[in-house]
């Protein structure tokens, strides 16, 4: 697997990358190429496609050199298909001939998902196209790019392509764009293999440059036919006659396959190498990187000073295929080809040198920090037991950071024999399953670590098991947490306490964490704030960024349902400057903490910044924690709807949905997405979509089913709330009174709980609830009273959105509370905060009122299958506008509603009888018998 690009961040750019290859000396100069690309270069795209060998590379840098046109140029590689890793370089290849250009799109890019991609891709676009002059971008490697994502990306900006940018890309074969429409509107000059082989001429040129002699036309005639004008091929035949007096005699044998290449390589390169070199070609074969440092290390550990920069240097003015791959000639690379061959060779020649080579490459790796590379040579090693080693040496770094992606991805690569041997590795292993939320597999290794254990004999140590067993039940402890077993936690965390002896303040953290959590389950707030301050000390003691960054996002959680916004904020600020990279960038840890951002400026109405920051936080929450991401995919779906965007928040449930159940993240979350999905159904008005869900839930109707003893607190207090809406929802609709008069002993029962907890922001759910109810059954008086109570706890806060939200029950109430307070010299709520409220509910006519939502004066009719559909009357209105032809807005200005409502309304019929657009609603409505 290659790396994240979150790891990616942390490192340099590589200059190399962006850098115009040299050519040496002895390079074949091609005129009539260089010339062909001048031609085509007017058009938007270059196409050089052909297989290894044939001098693209080259080409394209001798055109690069010689072109008047500003040229940039990007060599890509496997590790480029992550769309903001290939635009990070993009733009950074475009500002060597365009300073300062793309900062503001790249920043786009990175910061928000691929909804905003095109947005970000135009930004682009027109800083390229106020350029004052054209400019050429070079893109080699182009074969070893498959991401959808990036190449979607170009497809678009070919596409759009603005007249100054010039594009050339070069690989092995043609690039997975959408070149049939290019190609018909003619905006692709092409060069291919047919174009690439070397003429007669061109081999003749090169005889005489790489060997010094005239070649006989018999012997041009040869090579050409039996190479097929591979550029490779030729050059390794021309490396190996120089300073042959008759060269034509050899080259009348030479074959253009790969069995020859090697004999060839074999008889004519290597062989003639003296014994040194050829010892230290083939030893330092087995890097894909050289440095004089590294081959030192390698080769000949022995060896004096400066031996690796002395060979090194012999080998490039011997032209040994050693190519520089920085403008300083520090570090090299071979040719693939002679790599290839090197590698084979070694393995047939000396084999029981490999591991020992594998081993000091990987030495050295780790001591520059570099463990992606030491990995990969300490498994090339063949000693996996070793390999395990050295990333246990590292685990606490994985640990600490939280860059749990990483690491399973290398220890997903070790087999589990070598994890036994290394318990503590591990241990590691499942804190990172569990971070990722790969639950079966965390409880697999939990299992098995715990059966190794058991079975550990003659125990050097015993508090070094003790130590482990005691990490082993913070890890089983974490488990019952997310499965939301509080009791079975809290015995776990006894039995750790006991075992880890060591005053550890890595392990002292964790646990610290864990003890606050079981707080934050039992929803106590006042508690699991002083708990959770005490993990964040101990964290910042032990610098455990993790715990550092989870025990602050929790805590902003907790001032938040106390209703301290503010302070809820500053804490979320703290902690995302905390998980800051060296090089400034986001930590993907980050991304909670910008999820909880969001729902900070969504419960303050802030939409655009709170989608941006949720955006944000869930790209970047991608790789780790899940749970997080359900809740933070949930906010951006209450955003979306909010912003009239249904169906893409509608996307976002089922996706949250399908999450939920894919995973075993805890056995409350398919529970939890459901009673959400219902909520939103209620805010539109959607009671039959509502009921949907709610079943879907499988929340029994069954008095005492929602108990504090049946779920955490969390659990219990939202589909309690999310019960007695539907109860409203449902007693407005139908003017059943008993399910008002139920919602209202259920609210009556958990509003002292919200008290004694401290959750302000609970309590003012509860009490804005207990006034709709109580208006709809006509105690108007207690209503306003509890309204008022209730808005004079949110105001100072800036509480929002659970009016907002609730803007069609509630709207008339609200201005009777608005008449109420202008009777009072109250302080709170003020009148400028009703007022924003009532402001905020631009959708809410005075006929979008509870009665609107009384199906009675609708209609209800039974499909084939009898599935009962039930409208409103005011959607049959809807309906039979459509019907007419009406537009959305005719149909607002005949009917006097806002153009959202009608939109709504809209939606909510095709969603009820299965439709996706207005021919198909009236066909399907006529079937019914909906309209006549």
């Amino acid at each position: 697997m290659q790396p994240g690009f979150d790891e990616e961040l942390e490192l340099p750019l590589l200059s190399t990358k962006i850098s115009v290859p040299l050519l040496s000396q002895e390079y074949v100069s091609r005129p009539r190429l260089v010339a062909l690309i001048d031609q085509g270069i007017r058009k938007p795209l270059t196409l050089v496609t052909a297989p290894a060998g044939y001098g693209k590379t080259h080409l394209l840098a001798e055109w690069a050199q010689q072109s008047s046109l500003p040229t940039a140029w990007l060599t890509l590689s496997r590790e480029d298909n992550h769309l903001v890793r290939f635009f990070r370089y993009f733009v950074r290849a475009l500002r060597d001939v365009a300073p300062g250009i793309g900062e503001e799109a790249f920043d786009f890019i990175r910061s928000t998902r691929s909804s905003g991609l095109e947005a970000a891709l135009t930004i682009l676009i027109n800083e390229i196209a106020a350029l004052p002059e054209d400019v050429a971008l070079i893109l080699d490697e182009f074969h070893l790019i498959d991401d959808p994502a990036v190449l979607h990306s170009l497809n678009f900006l070919i596409q759009h392509m603005p007249r100054h940018l010039h594009l050339v890309i070069a690989g092995r074969g043609e690039p997975a764009l959408d070149l049939p429409l290019f190609r018909s509107k003619g905006w692709v000059m092409e060069l291919g293999i047919e174009d690439l082989r070397f003429s007669r001429g061109e081999i003749d040129r090169l005889g005489r440059q790489m060997m010094g002699q005239e070649l006989s036309e018999e012997t041009v005639q040869a090579l050409e036919e039996r190479t097929g004008g591979w550029v490779t091929a030729l050059q390794l035949a021309a490396i190996s006659q120089r300073g042959r007096s008759d060269p034509d005699a050899l080259l009348a044998h030479i074959q253009g396959d790969a069995h020859y290449l090697v004999d060839f390589l074999n008889e004519e390169v290597l062989s003639e190498q003296p014994e040194e070199v050829r010892l230290f070609l083939l030893r330092s074969s087995i890097l894909d990187i050289l440095s004089a440092p590294v081959c030192e290390a390698v080769v000949d550990p022995d060896a004096p000073p400066g031996y690796g920069a002395r060979m090194l240097q012999r080998l490039e003015r011997s032209n040994l295929f050693l190519l520089p791959v920085d403008p300083k000639h520090e570090w090299f690379r071979y040719h693939q080809l002679f790599a290839d061959f090197l590698r084979h060779m070694l393995e047939t020649t000396c084999p029981e040198e490999i591991p020992l080579l594998h081993k000091r490459a990987a030495v050295w790796f780790e001591a520059q920090n570099d463990l992606d590379e030491a990995f990969k040579h300490a498994l090339a090693s063949g000693d996996t037991i070793w390999a395990a080693g050295l990333i246990e040496r590292r685990r606490i770094d994985f640990l600490k950071t939280g860059e749990f992606e990483s690491l399973n991805r290398l220890v997903e690569k070790l087999p589990a024999e070598a994890l036994d041997r290394h318990p503590a590795l591990a241990l590691t292993y499942s804190w990172g399953l569990i971070a990722t939320y790969q639950i079966d597999s965390a409880r697999y290794w939990l299992d098995r670590i715990d059966a190794q254990l058991n079975a550990a004999q003659d125990v050097p140590d015993p508090a070094v098991l003790e130590n482990l067993q005691g990490q082993l039940a913070i890890c089983r402890s974490m488990l019952a947490m997310i499965s939301g077993d509080i009791r079975q936690a809290e015995e776990y965390s006894r039995q750790s306490l006991a075992l880890i002896r060591e005053d550890n303040p890595f392990i002292r953290s964790a646990v610290s964490l864990e003890k606050s959590m079981q707080l934050v389950l039992l929803g106590d707030t006042a508690r699991a704030v002083e708990a959770l301050q005490e993990t964040i000390r101990t964290a910042l003691a032990a610098n455990h960024l993790l715990v550092l960054v989870l025990a602050s996002r929790e805590l902003a959680e907790m001032f938040f349902l106390q209703g301290h916004l503010s302070r809820a904020l500053v804490t979320l600020e703290k902690a995302r400057l905390m998980a800051r990279k060296s090089d400034g960038s986001p930590h993907p840890v980050t991304g909670i903490v910008e999820i909880g951002i969001g729902k900070v400026l969504f419960e303050r109405d802030h939409l655009p910044e709170a989608r941006e920051h949720l955006e944000k936080g869930l790209e970047l929450a991608r790789p780790l924690w899940l749970l997080s991401s359900i809740e933070g995919i949930q906010t951006l779906a209450r955003v979306l709807q909010c912003q009239g965007e249904i169906e893409a928040a509608q996307a976002l449930v089922e996706q949250a949905a399908r999450m939920a159940l894919s995973t075993e993240s805890s056995q409350w979350d398919d529970l939890l997405v459901a009673a959400f999905a219902a909520r939103l159904a209620l805010q539109r008005g959607d009671l039959a979509d509502a009921v949907q869900w709610w079943q879907r839930s499988g929340v029994s109707d069954t008095p005492g089913f929602i108990s504090y003893s049946n779920f955490p607190y969390h659990v219990f207090e939202f589909l309690l709330l999310t019960q007695a809406r539907f109860y409203i929802q449902a007693g407005l609709a139908t003017g059943d009174t008993g399910r008002l008069e139920q919602a209202l002993e259920m609210l009556e029962t958990i509003l002292p709980q919200a008290e004694r907890f401290q959750r302000l922001t609970s309590k003012i759910e509860i009490l804005t609830l207990q006034a709709i109810a109580d208006h709809a059954l006509g105690h108007t008086d207690r209503a306003v009273k509890t309204l008022l109570h209730a808005l004079l706890l949110a105001e100072p806060e800036n509480l929002r959105r659970v009016f907002v939200d609730l803007c069609v029950p509630i709207s008339r109430l609200l201005r009777l509370c608005r008449s109420a307070r202008e009777k009072t010299r109250d302080f709170l709520p003020t009148l400028a905060f009703i007022d924003s409220l009532l402001a905020a509910c631009p959708s809410v006519e005075a006929e979008d009122t509870p009665a609107e939502l009384d199906t009675a004066a609708g209609v209800e009719v039974r499909t084939e299958d009898g599935l009962l559909i039930s409208l409103s009357a005011r959607e049959l209105e809807v309906l039979k506008l459509i019907a007419e032809g009406k537009t959305n807005k005719e149909i607002s200005l005949q009917l006097n509603l806002a153009l959202n409502t009608v939109k709504r309304h809209a939606y909510n019929i095709f969603t009820k009888i299965g439709v996706n657009n207005r021919t198909q609603a009236v066909q399907r409505a006529r079937q019914l018998g909906l309209l006549r």
